[in-house]
């Protein structure tokens, strides 16, 4: 790890630490297990910067920064909630100072007079929060789900125990770590550590207390949390923070729940409080939050009864004061006086006593605010004396905490996540992995810097020798066969990490190493190390191989470096193809140019690993490399509702019962519409899962998450999408995006692009791209007006969205393009009136839609037109040969009554409407799905039917109960609250899905159904039984739920959310069976 480490000279160090008096240490988070962020010891000021140490790699925080915009809903700017890891935070006990890395996985130890590195000790995954330092030890936790005890001293290990039941590791946030990992700061007290580890409790989370001495179990609980954040101890509970979610609680004596801390309700806008990762405890208040709103929940910690809720990022108290970092500014408050006033403003009834009282203590502000001073983008607060300091961007800010005036300032690399002080020391913490170190400004003080390295091109660790070509041909071949970059590789026998190495410098992959040998394990670290590399690019796990810790199906390329070096294959064929990603993984094992076992090497995969072959080098020795084929049974989501006839099916033969999570991470919240606004839905083929953002198209890994590639793509959100027709498609080589007026191609590997343009002899220059689909060679699409499809994410255009009678999203024209050259194919547009985009399908050979008989339509400016004008005055069905574009047949249709939401699909030679009106029902208004089938060869009717919803109680929309669109898996039709038969439209006997009160649409496979009901849930389509994928996250409100590839895919779609989920991220789950 390269650094740079500023300091004074030896010899004035000496003098300064001679002078200095001793002061008291701080040695947790924010200074104890209250997490008071107070220390009764203050600094002299002013301060000089006396070294700062500068790691190489930056923090590599777990989550992502959340939405850019507010939540449109309900007009709320929003603000980071899950942040603890942001900084390397430091703890301090006498002269060293420690913090655990992020992005290196390493725990370290610096001289607090130098910032020099006194020593470090290696996990095996990333650590995220603070150390705590005790009786001469540091107890520290790793996203490897493991609890370390180091000696102060020297880093030496005394004991290390995992939490969660077994070694089992999966891809994390863009790393492979614990399915266990510690994510939750833990708290020493007297012989005890206090800790939680698990961030899906489908999954397992558990809360456990060890023995500081040995690190053996007092007691263990499983318990239904994600924790997340820095756990608060009061003499008998334990507060455990979850990530956007308010504390639970815990007795310290077995761990019984006590329950959850009930947040701040709905406050102002509607927007539960209390959630955050931030907690402390005041004198048995607990305050806790600073969640999207800034909102800071003070609670009783004996009793939970809500006291206040006042706006604040972080909160120090010290006697009657209470200091508030708010967004812009920092405040001091006569705590009893102020919370009076917030009790009583906030009362929902408020009595003539209780107005008259508000009016007193508002008019008296003096008694309760003390001082109010700006502070712009600030992060951290904390109290040492009489000096309140603040961290902020680029800046580190002392206030007098009698008056508020700023009485010190100092610049500091990056955004101040975390401060501490001792013994006269100010220590602060930012986002690019700097920690700066302040003491009081003296005569003698004069600063120098000594560089130590960097890890931008480091000379190799290893040695250039008769091996080192054999490496780097083995390399290549490698990453050659992996057809691709980016990924996990997996080594196994990884010895000392030199094939590895090789491998980093030729891709992007992360590499994994497993290695037996604990001496070569050490060393490979070490030497990666000195590269720059280690952590974040590569990591050596010290284990066996022929049992892997790791989830199935998650490596692009294996490799050995063992087997290079002593032509050894590793010990089990079955483990390494468990371990290869379908659809593509590649295991590749290179033999030393000296090896004799060619005959042999044929055989190692027989009844392991299909498709092994073995070929002999040409400088020697041999080559086996076996390539993984598409899961059997896994299905594809190639278009907005699954394929060209909108089927909302993927064939995917997953079945139901229970799953493990795949991977987690990328992308988040940020780049992704806000969930109100229904863009169009994800993709998925060959192992590679298609989003749509705003204005933002990125590839992921299906099988382990990784980011393949991104681009931002001007135009081409797509919101209500829902009212307007799919905007992408993929094929075998492409992913097509519809954008304005043209269409962009990517590359499904790597990202490059070209572009298509609308065919001039149907468009214009204000026509833009509609409708997108792909069959074969060719691409279809249609001809909008500009302005038709919604792109503004705000209140209005969700009223849109959700109202009865809202405009739907029209085309002038349809068309077929060549999908390789552009050329177009055909072109059609209808005699009369426009084309409603909802109603395009294909399948059979043929395309269809229904098309308007009001010649008005084709006046409206934007092409958004309600379906009262498009239906009102006739329309017609019409089926078009895909390839010609010649009228196959036209059949006119009474929709007249239709009048929401407007469906077409197509499945087994059969076209489905479904469309939705409002009727009298015993006087009140109810939404009915009217539902028609039509053979697709010839357009004659089947049958109609007019079904009652379930739940059918809501009006007006709310949660999109008047436009579900019906899914077909095979001769059954799905929709809310009935199963009809394809063909007659006769209704089915058995399980019916029943939409629940939350948005959401439903997706599904050969054998389940999918859908949101609160938490995302998984149907089995034969008896209704479900299991309930995870309750941590949320859907999105329209279709982003794909059963494909063998999975089910969920990538983030809960943007702008507020409601109490503790974790935003995409995530793919697994069968939990014995398959490789």
């Amino acid at each position: 790890m390269g650094r740079i480490t500023i300091l004074l000279l030896a010899a004035l160090i000496a003098c300064s630490q001679a002078m200095r008096p001793a002061y008291g240490d701080w040695p947790t988070y924010r200074g104890d297990g209250r997490r008071s962020g107070v220390s009764t010891k203050g600094i002299e000021l002013p301060l000089v910067e006396r070294w700062r140490h500068s790691a190489a790699d930056a923090p590599q925080p777990a989550w992502p920064e959340m939405s850019a915009r507010q939540d449109v809903f309900r007009q709320v700017k929003l603000g980071p909630t899950v942040v603890f890891d942001r900084a390397f935070h430091a703890t301090v006990c006498g002269q060293s100072l420690y913090f655990g890395s992020s992005a290196d996985d390493h725990v370290y130890c610096l001289d607090t007079a130098t910032g020099e590195i006194r020593w470090s000790f290696c996990t095996e995954g990333p650590v995220r929060l603070a150390p705590t330092i005790a009786d001469e030890r540091v107890y520290v936790g790793s996203d490897d789900g493991c609890v370390y005890c180091l000696a102060a001293a020297d880093g030496h290990l005394l004991w290390k125990h995992r939490i969660g039941p077994a070694e089992r590791r999966l891809p994390g946030n863009g790393r492979m770590i614990s399915l266990w990992p510690v994510r939750c700061g833990m708290v020493v007290e007297g012989d005890t550590v206090y800790v939680c580890a698990g961030l899906f409790p489908s999954q397992g989370a558990y809360l456990c207390a060890m023995r500081a001495e040995d690190g053996e179990e007092i007691w263990k609980r499983q318990v239904d949390i994600s924790a997340q954040g820095y756990l608060v101890a009061s003499s008998t509970r334990l507060f455990v923070p979850t990530g956007r979610t308010p504390p639970h609680i815990y007795e310290r004596r077995d761990g019984s729940q006590v329950a959850a801390h009930p947040g701040g309700g709905q406050q102002r806008s509607g927007t539960p409080e209390g959630g955050g990762s931030f907690a402390v405890l005041v004198d048995e208040q607990l305050f806790h939050g600073g969640g999207e709103k800034g909102g800071i929940q003070v609670t009783d910690a004996n009793s939970r009864e809500k006291i206040v809720w006042s706006a604040g990022l972080r909160v120090v108290a010290s006697g009657p004061l209470v200091y508030i970092l708010g967004q812009d500014r920092l405040t001091a408050l006569d705590r009893d006086r102020y919370f009076e006033l917030l009790r009583l403003q906030q009362k929902k009834k408020k009595t003539p006593a209780d107005e008259k009282r508000i009016a007193e203590v508002t008019a008296d502000k003096r008694s309760w605010l003390k001082w109010e001073v700006p502070c712009p983008n600030p992060y951290e607060l904390i109290l040492a004396g009489g000096t309140v300091f603040v961290g902020s961007e680029n800046r580190v800010v002392a206030y007098d905490a009698a008056e508020g005036k700023q009485s010190w300032s100092g610049d500091v690399d990056g955004k101040a996540y975390s401060l501490a002080v001792s013994d006269g020391r100010l220590f602060v913490g930012t986002d690019k992995g700097a920690i700066h170190c302040f003491e009081t400004e003296s005569s003698e003080t004069r600063n120098t810097a000594v560089v130590e390295g960097t890890a931008n091109g480091l000379p190799s660790p290893y040695p250039e020798d008769q091996l080192s070509q054999r490496y780097r041909l083995a390399a290549e071949t490698a990453v050659n066969a992996a057809g691709a970059k980016r990924g996990y590789c997996l080594v196994l026998g990884a010895n000392t990490g030199r094939l590895a190495y090789e491998i980093c410098k030729r891709s992007d992959f992360r590499i994994i190493g497993v290695e037996p040998d604990v001496a070569k394990v050490v060393t490979a670290r070490e030497l990666l190390a000195r590269a720059g590399l280690y952590g974040n690019r590569i990591a050596i796990h010290h284990g066996n191989l022929d049992q892997l810790p790791y989830q199935k199906r998650f490596a692009n390329l294996i490799v050995s470096d063992e087997t290079l070096v002593s032509g050894t294959l590793p010990p089990s064929a079955s483990e390494v193809y468990r371990a290869l990603r379908p659809s593509g993984g590649v295991a590749v094992f290179t033999s030393p140019s000296t090896a004799s076992n060619v005959e042999k090497a044929p055989d190692w995969g027989a009844g392991g690993i299909s498709g092994w072959k073995v070929e002999e080098a040409s400088g020697g020795g041999w080559t086996g490399m076996a390539r993984r084929g598409p899961l059997p049974g896994a299905g594809e989501w190639t278009h907005f509702y699954a394929d060209v006839g909108n089927t909302a099916c993927s064939g995917d033969a997953l079945r139901p019962g229970p799953v493990d999570i795949q991977w987690f991470g990328r992308p988040g919240p940020r780049l992704m519409v806000d969930r109100h606004e229904k863009n169009v839905g994800p993709l998925y083929k060959d192992g590679r899962l298609f989003i749509s953002g705003d204005n933002y198209v990125v590839a992921v890994d299906a099988y382990n998450g990784t980011v393949l590639w991104e681009q931002d793509l001007p135009n081409s959100i797509r919101l209500g999408a829902f009212k307007n027709s799919g905007s992408m498609a993929v094929a075998d080589d492409f992913l097509y995006v519809a954008s304005a007026d043209g269409c962009t191609r990517f590359d499904v590997k790597t990202g490059q692009k070209d572009a298509f343009s609308l065919p001039k002899e149907s468009s214009d220059a204000r026509s833009e791209w509609g409708y997108l689909a792909t069959v074969g060679d060719v691409v279809f699409g249609s001809v909008t007006k500009s302005g038709a499809t919604f792109r503004i994410q705000d209140i209005d255009t969700q009223v849109l969205m959700w109202r009865d009678n809202k405009p739907v999203v029209c085309s002038d024209a349809l068309f077929a393009l060549n999908r390789r050259t552009g050329k177009t194919l055909w072109t059609y547009s209808p005699p009369q009136g426009v084309i409603v985009n909802s109603t395009i399908a294909a399948g059979g050979g043929r395309v269809y839609c229904v098309e308007s008989a009001n010649p008005e339509t084709r006046k409206v400016a934007n092409g958004r037109i309600t379906l009262e004008m498009l239906l009102g005055k006739g329309s017609a069905m019409v089926a078009l040969d895909m390839s010609s574009g010649q009228i196959l047949w036209r059949k006119p249709v009474d929709f007249q009554e239709i009048q929401h939401i407007l469906f077409l699909s197509y499945a087994n030679e059969t076209l489905v409407v479904t469309g939705t009106k409002n009727v009298s029902v015993e006087g009140e208004t109810r939404v009915r799905y009217d539902l028609f089938g039509f053979d697709a060869a010839s357009g004659e009717v089947l049958w109609q039917t007019t079904e009652k919803p379930i739940p059918d109680h809501i009006l007006e929309g709310p949660h999109g109960e008047q436009v579900q669109h019906s899914a077909i898996v095979g001769e059954t039709i799905y929709n809310t609250g009935f199963t009809l038969n394809l063909r007659t439209g006769q209704p089915i006997d058995g399980w019916k899905w029943q939409k629940s009160d939350k948005c959401g649409v439903l997706s599904t496979s050969a054998f389940c159904g999918f859908s949101r009901f609160s938490n995302p849930r998984m149907f089995d389509l034969k008896t209704g039984g479900y299991t309930e994928l995870t309750s941590v996250t949320r859907p999105g409100c329209w279709i982003n739920m794909l059963p494909a590839g063998g999975m089910v895919l969920i990538p983030e779609a809960s943007s702008g959310c507020t409601c109490y989920y503790s974790i935003q991220t995409s995530l793919a789950l697994t069968p939990r069976d014995d398959s490789p």
